[in-house]
């Protein structure tokens, strides 16, 4: 690779639009192997256990305000308590249904 190649990727990384077919150029010129991979911002299992309350809630919400309706209402401890149970069930049970 020249000089200017190599200013003209350089240039081109830092505006954020160099392509893999760039890079992967880069790499051979460079004698290297290019990998590239998407890192998550949180480790899965808290990840999981956030998804998993907001998906209990989505499925509480139609009964507790059938309840409510009915002068059924329960406890916010008792809500807190069903709303935890049923998040460990999504979670213990297939992950597909977190979604």
């Amino acid at each position: 690779m020249s000089s200017a190649g190599i200013r003209k990727l350089e240039t081109a990384e830092a505006q954020q639009v160099i392509s893999l077919t760039s890079l992967r150029k880069l790499a051979e010129a460079l004698d290297c192997e290019l990998q590239y991979a998407l890192v998550p911002r949180e480790p899965l299992e808290t990840r999981l256990k956030r998804r998993a309350f907001k998906a209990a809630e989505e499925r509480m919400r139609p009964v507790s305000h059938s309840m409510s309706l009915e002068d059924q209402s329960v406890t916010d401890t008792g809500r807190k308590v069903q709303l935890e149970l049923l998040a460990k069930e999504l979670l213990d049970g297939s992950w597909r249904a977190l979604w």
